[in-house]
């Protein structure tokens, strides 16, 4: 489920995964539903690109650009769906943690509810709540043991 979920754009932002290509940008904006910067311009797939999908240029948006760049610099980025990622080491990091954080959030209240109801009453959470809250922290330290994993994939990969 995690993998459905999270696993594509992670995929693409330690580079590991999808279609390459290079991205120039048009304009740049801050990013509504993350903290990150966006990007709007033209993807054209590497001639290496493997993905049927990705056969022409076309206007596209690359999500969580490492900055404000300007209107012309080229990008070598992953496509995954409608939008572009750029491999980046830190940017990879936050979403490991963020994935974390978001199985943790949605899978300790559904658990704790699923064993009440099997046993047929309400089971105090408070060891639940504990549980979580060292969850949280165990996705901060997945997600900074994922740093130097990623950095290195970034430097061996170019």
């Amino acid at each position: 489920m995690l993998w459905l979920l999270f696993g594509a754009r992670l995929a693409a932002l330690t580079g590991i995964a999808g279609p390459t290509g290079t991205f120039v940008v048009a304009s740049c904006f801050e990013g509504l539903e993350d903290t990150g910067t966006q990007c709007r311009g033209k993807y054209t797939p590497s001639s290496k690109s493997s993905s049927a999908d990705a056969t022409a240029a076309r206007t596209m948006l690359l999500r969580s650009a490492s900055g404000d760049h300007r209107p012309g610099a080229r990008r070598d980025v992953r496509l995954v769906g409608a939008a572009v990622f750029e491999p980046s080491p830190l940017a990879a990091a936050e979403y490991v943690t963020f994935a974390g954080w978001t199985a943790v959030t949605l899978g300790l209240p559904g658990h704790w509810l699923l064993t009440s109801a099997r046993r047929g009453r309400l089971l105090n959470g408070e060891n639940y709540v504990f549980f979580w809250l060292a969850s949280l922290l165990g996705a901060i330290a997945l997600g900074i043991l994922t740093l130097p994993v990623t950095w290195l994939l970034a430097t061996f990969q170019g």
